[in-house]
């Protein structure tokens, strides 16, 4: 009878015991990914609030700039009578090409970006806005090398 009675081997509590291990393992793995990729998120996030608050922020000095000029602009029935040097009064780059009756300005975003402005003007002292664009103020500079191998 004691033949047939035989006792749980105890490999089956070590298999147990290593499973579980196991799983806590993972459960630690994925934690620390969802972790660690919520943190990147955040970060991300952060670095595109402040670039659309500095685009907004210079798209409202573009805009306050364009208000005095249109503010010149009206007080002139013909821009021929128009005095330039009023509109160098304002306190910007702004440059006014006669020859393709424009009034062009830029208005930093950040220091490597600048929105560019360009104002197309007729006859009567009116105007049409041609370029309300984004442009890059830095020149890019390429790294084309690649070390594959330390050269001593």
């Amino acid at each position: 009878m004691n033949k047939d009675r035989r006792q749980a081997p105890f490999v089956n509590v070590g298999s147990s015991l290593l499973l579980v291990i196991f799983l806590l393992l993972c459960l630690i793995t994925f934690a620390t990914l969802s972790f660690s990729s919520a943190q990147s998120d955040e970060s991300f996030s952060q670095r595109i609030a402040q670039r659309k608050t500095d685009y907004y922020e210079a798209c409202n000095q573009a805009e306050r700039l364009l208000k005095q000029i249109d503010g010149i602009l009206t007080a002139w029935e013909d821009l021929e009578d128009l005095d330039f040097d009023v509109i160098d009064s304002i306190d910007a780059d702004i440059t006014y090409s006669p020859e393709e009756a424009t009034i062009s300005y830029q208005v930093p975003i950040n220091d490597k970006q600048a929105l560019a402005v360009v104002l197309g003007l007729d006859g009567e002292g009116s105007y049409q806005i041609e370029k309300w664009q984004t442009i890059t103020t830095q020149q890019w500079e390429s790294d084309d090398t690649l070390q594959l191998m330390p050269i001593p």
